[in-house]
């Protein structure tokens, strides 16, 4: 897949929540999947559920109901110190315009700062902006995004990357800690939810700038063994260069099974398993196997 694009303007985000899930797809096989239509197209249905997103053809669908249901659904705010799931996270990348591709990748050993030795799901945007999504990802101890090269010191983009966290605060002097950071580096908590940036010449940065947004205590519940986080994670070395950038767009079988294999958090939820890009066209494309290409 070809990586395209830069993260320029700022993304606006939503505090709300699917509880529950509003559409259903009657298949012909008589099974029933509950979830949230993404994409309707002329040949299948994009659905996102709490454990992924999978892509149904037309010819396995009897049935599509996606009409309001008042008793299926209803939407929650954010909780003062509470990080959304992951679901409000990818939509709201989703349906930025300047987001073209969205893409999971392996993660790296994270073995300086709060981070350390904590399981998380890793995801490269567009060309060089990494997000990262720690502990359970129904539930996250921690959400940061980073941006490596030549662009991790661009003022628009760190303040794009900023609002973008901020909408998923829930009160003011949440909000205000935030936009009090230092963009060098600095540090604030409000309650439970620590606020950080940390510059790109930090030991815990790994040649990246970042802004994050963690709960320590959480953070320390689900943090890992060595042993058992050796297994998940892989060597930063085998998947990007010094300059942060993709060493391979393809994933090998064995990355495939250990990106799957993140259950020792208590949640067995699968994130988007490969991702999406947008064509020439404005259109999204799921991300199924290594050989898919724009």
């Amino acid at each position: 897949m070809a990586l395209l694009g830069w993260l320029v303007a700022p993304i606006p985000t939503s505090a709300e929540v699917l509880s529950e899930s509003p559409d259903t797809l009657i298949l012909k096989d008589g099974r029933t999947v509950r979830g949230l239509i993404i994409k309707n197209s002329s040949d299948a249905v994009l659905l996102q559920t709490k454990m992924d997103e999978k892509s149904y053809p037309k010819s396995e669908i009897v049935r599509i109901r996606d009409e309001p249901d008042n008793e299926m659904m209803f939407t929650e705010s954010n909780r003062v110190g509470d990080l959304p799931p992951w679901r409000v996270i990818a939509n709201d990348l989703r349906t930025h315009d300047s987001i073209k591709s969205l893409e999971e990748i392996p993660a790296t050993m994270i073995s300086e700062g709060e981070f350390r030795n904590v399981p998380y799901r890793s995801f490269r945007v567009n060309r060089d902006i990494e997000l990262n999504i720690y502990g359970d990802p129904e539930d996250p101890a921690g959400v940061e995004l980073g941006i490596y090269g030549s662009r991790s010191a661009n003022e628009k983009l760190r303040r794009s990357l900023r609002s973008y966290l901020a909408g998923f605060l829930a009160t003011r002097k949440e909000v205000a800690a935030l936009y009090a950071l230092d963009f060098r580096g600095a540090i604030r908590q409000v309650g439970d939810l620590i606020l950080e940036i940390t510059p790109k010449s930090a030991p815990d940065a790994y040649g990246a700038w970042w802004i994050s947004l963690y709960n320590k205590k959480l953070l320390d519940e689900v943090r890992l063994t060595d042993a058992e986080y050796a297994k998940l994670t892989r060597p930063m070395s085998e998947i990007t260069d010094k300059k942060g950038r993709l060493l391979a767009n393809g994933w090998t079988h064995q990355q495939m099974m250990m990106s799957e294999k993140i259950q020792d958090i208590g949640n067995s939820a699968m994130l988007l398993l490969r991702g999406f890009y947008r064509d020439k066209n404005g259109d999204f494309r799921l991300l199924t196997a290594p050989a898919a290409t724009p």
